[in-house]
């Protein structure tokens, strides 16, 4: 063996870690090329109360998104309570991390750690609510306003370093849908700002709004109305604005409150007020979206499918294309140099190869 070809070979005995990053990127390929197919979820998980029977269909949603050709990236919680984030991780699978910022515990971002690096984390101040309605204190949490946050949470990809920005909110369930789209204006504002110094980053934006009204076709006025501050913003889109489901629902609130209490007796009578509360919007490109009927909580899971492209080019017309990586000078071999690269067929991960060059 010569000695170019030996450091060729020692060349790819030390690039595990780029191997694996691009092999991640290569799984969640759709079967059309290279472009990784993404599943952004969110869901309010009603204090975790019954989180076990939970569990479950966190699991589908990533044997789901697997059936597709797709993987799950992030699941966005609200009203998160000590260790739930972490044993939800924990059911999606070893490369799954949670992240729950100490200002605002009550929001939950996990994360496929194989996939996406943690590079940046703010939390979000929202407006403050001047004072609870008397009437609306039968079923929040705390007669005095609280401070609520948003987090927003900045990603690179392991694969080519593209950035994504990822925003976390709850918005508050007393006061006027209004004072929501105020908080929400507030969420829209800061990722406006974070893209303005990183243009190249892909958004997302999750969270439960909590618009109501006793008029179905008024709250999702106000919600279409709301929403549109994220598509001036920063180009997101309501991924569900056409099908426009329902997500919460009064009769399935088994919660200790008073106001729940109720809800859910005139639940069971067949009176209830289904509104869609829960959103994910974004700037990539859809795929598919949907949700998962969670009966142990008064929220459905929400979920949408995208595409991320890679900023690598791996010639979608090309079934056997290969991707060049980096360059890199071999010591000791008079100049020459080692290319990595990654074989993409069918958008699965072939080899990982190393070309000598003079």
């Amino acid at each position: 063996m010569d000695e170019p070809q030996g450091h060729a070979l020692e060349m790819m005995r030390t690039s595990t870690r780029l191997r694996a990053s691009l092999s991640h990127a290569a799984a969640t390929s759709s079967v059309r090329g290279s472009v990784p197919r993404l599943v952004f979820a969110t869901h309010n998980t009603m204090d975790g109360l019954l989180l076990p029977l939970l569990l479950d269909n966190y699991a589908r949603l990533t044997d789901d998104a697997e059936d597709r050709g797709a993987r799950l990236a992030t699941v966005c919680l609200q009203e998160n309570r000590p260790g739930h984030a972490e044993r939800v991780a924990t059911t999606l699978g070893r490369g799954y991390r949670a992240y729950v910022h100490p200002i605002a515990p009550r929001l939950a971002t996990i994360y496929d750690a194989d996939l996406l690096r943690l590079e940046g984390v703010k939390e979000v101040s929202l407006p403050r609510l001047g004072a609870v309605p008397l009437w609306q204190r039968l079923y929040v949490a705390k007669y005095l306003p609280e401070r609520k946050y948003a987090t927003l949470l900045r990603f690179k990809r392991f694969a080519d370093g593209a950035p994504i920005l990822l925003a976390n909110f709850h918005l508050d369930a007393a006061g006027t849908n209004a004072h929501r789209a105020e908080q929400l204006a507030a969420v829209s504002e800061a990722m406006r700002v974070a893209m303005l110094l990183e243009p190249s980053a892909a958004a997302v934006a999750c969270g439960d709004t909590n618009v109501f009204s006793f008029q179905r076709a008024r709250a999702s006025a106000a919600l279409t109305s709301m929403l549109r501050q994220l598509h001036r913003d920063c180009g997101m889109v309501d991924v569900a604005a056409a099908a426009d489901r329902d997500t919460h629902f009064f009769r399935r609130a088994n919660e200790p409150k008073l106001g729940q209490r109720i809800a859910v007796f005139f639940g069971h009578l067949g009176v209830d007020f289904p509104c869609r509360y829960d959103v994910v919007c974004t700037s990539l490109p859809l795929v598919c979206e949907g949700q998962v009927e969670t009966p142990d909580s008064d929220h459905d899971l929400v979920w949408a499918e995208v595409e991320w492209p890679l900023k690598l080019s791996c010639g979608d017309d090309n079934p056997a294309a290969t991707t060049d990586g980096p360059t890199i000078t071999l010591p000791g071999s008079g100049g020459a140099q080692a290319m990595i690269g990654v074989d993409l067929v069918r958008g699965r991960e072939r080899a990982l190869t190393a070309r000598v060059m003079r």
